[in-house]
């Protein structure tokens, strides 16, 4: 990819229009021991509950598919084991069939799920979700019946397992959500969006564009930095209908783009004179806005759950590192990259990439950077990493294996599997706006 004179230097010290300079950042290598102990054994190191998910006899697609995705999402969760549909045990499975919990119990299910679909005059469907737990009875823990559009077969089944897992684990789920990123297309690169199991992949940017940072928004928009034939980088919304260029008072590019948890609140990394940029926070729409780093280079906003504002930020030839509310977090020597939050069941944690060698790795730490953990290690690189709605699960790209890819990892089970051949930039996963009542 070329790029004009007009950002080149910020381009690359940003690493957001290229890589981060590997090599480059590696001279001395520092000591690795500081970006703590590898905690991913993709061993099972405590009990894993069964889950059934009772199999369908149905033909039709809207059966088929809601089971299907429910089930995926499920196994996706790392979460369960999920039983083997081969296993099922002999018995009647259509819509309006009881659950035969005892047998199901017998082959070690702790607990039961059934979803099921059927058409319902005159262009909708009707599915039913019901869960049990098999040392609590025939009572269920867990049941809906909802009626939608035939078209929102694949969405309701993720909120159907969202509710299925708040039932079953005390916490809901959040499947029903979708990613946004920047992936290589020819010579740009392009926007794109995907559901949260890896279906419905869908460019969101004109191929004649070069865009990249996207952020879900208010109301469901997307937000994007767009340059025509390397021009400044402008903020941009897409509405599902047209897309519209925010007035911003910069002349610089728009680099990075987030809002906080509540989307009150807009963060934007702008390209200012002298090579340098700063990150600026205000309203939604562009105005009110303060600068809020105070490094020579701040890049990649993202907001914590908490309210706390981080970026990767230094001085130009230098490794960056990761600040949160003004202060540096990251250990030094080693350069940091697209961080990340995740309000997990133990509280919240931040997870960025650091260079290492020729390759990035995933590290995980408190928002004061205390309790370092290393997600990955000899496993290919590793970048832009983003966590679930839920804080369960984190998603990255990934060179591992044969092919390279995005990735979903457990934040409770730490096993890690292939989501999608998708590979890019700047990855986010936000929750879907809640459903429309009927």
């Amino acid at each position: 990819m070329s790029v004009k004179p007009f950002g080149i230097a910020v381009a690359v010290a940003l690493g957001l229009l290229v890589q981060p300079n590997l090599a480059a950042a590696q001279q001395p290598p520092p000591d690795e021991s500081v970006l703590g102990e590898f905690v991913v054994t993709g061993t099972v190191q405590e009990h894993v509950p069964k889950i059934a998910v009772l199999p369908s006899l149905s033909a039709a697609q809207e059966d088929v598919i809601v089971r299907g995705v429910v089930r995926n999402d499920l196994e996706l969760s790392g979460l369960f084991e999920v039983i083997s549909d081969n296993k099922a045990p002999p018995g009647l499975y259509d819509f309006e069939d009881p659950v035969d919990i005892e047998a199901w119990k017998k082959l070690g299910a702790e607990s039961v799920v059934k979803v099921a679909a059927r058409p319902h005059k005159p262009s909708g469907i009707e599915v039913l979700g019901i869960a049990y737990f098999t040392s609590h009875g025939k009572d269920p823990v867990y049941e809906s019946r909802l009626t939608v559009e035939s078209s929102e077969a694949r969405v309701t089944a993720h909120r159907i397992t969202d509710a299925l897992l708040g039932a079953l684990t005390g916490r809901p789920g959040s499947f029903a959500s979708h990613f946004t990123f920047a992936g290589d297309w020819v010579k740009n690169r392009r926007v794109f969006s995907m559901d949260s199991d890896g279906h419905a992949l869908q460019p969101i940017t004109e191929a004649t564009l070069t865009a990249i940072s996207p952020a879900w928004g208010p109301g469901g928009k997307l937000f994007y930095s767009a340059s025509v034939d390397y021009s400044p980088f402008r903020l941009t919304v897409y509405d599902g209908q047209k897309h519209e260029r925010l007035k911003l008072p910069f002349s610089g590019s728009i680099y990075g783009i987030a809002f906080n948890r509540d989307q009150t609140k807009l963060a934007l990394a702008v390209a200012e004179d002298g090579g340098h940029s700063s990150i600026y926070v205000g309203k939604p729409d562009g105005t009110e806005l303060k600068r809020a780093s105070s490094t020579e280079l701040s890049t990649h906003p993202v907001f914590s759950p908490s309210g706390k504002l981080a970026w990767i930020g230094g001085k130009a030839g230098q490794p960056q590192r990761l600040w949160v509310d003004g202060k540096s977090i990251s250990p030094s020597g080693f350069t940091a990259a697209a961080p990340t939050f995740c309000d997990t069941e133990d509280g919240i944690r931040v997870v960025y990439a650091v260079v290492v060698g020729d390759k990035q790795d995933l590290v995980m730490s408190t928002e004061s950077g205390g309790g370092i953990q290393r997600l990955s290690q000899n496993q290919g690189s590793n970048s832009y990493p983003a966590c679930s709605p839920d804080g369960r699960m984190l998603a990255f790209f990934s060179t591992r294996g044969k092919k390279k890819g995005m990735y979903v990892m457990s934040l409770i089970r730490w096993t890690s599997r292939k989501l999608a051949d998708q590979y890019g930039y700047s990855l986010r996963w936000d929750a879907l706006p809640p459903a429309k009542r009927r």
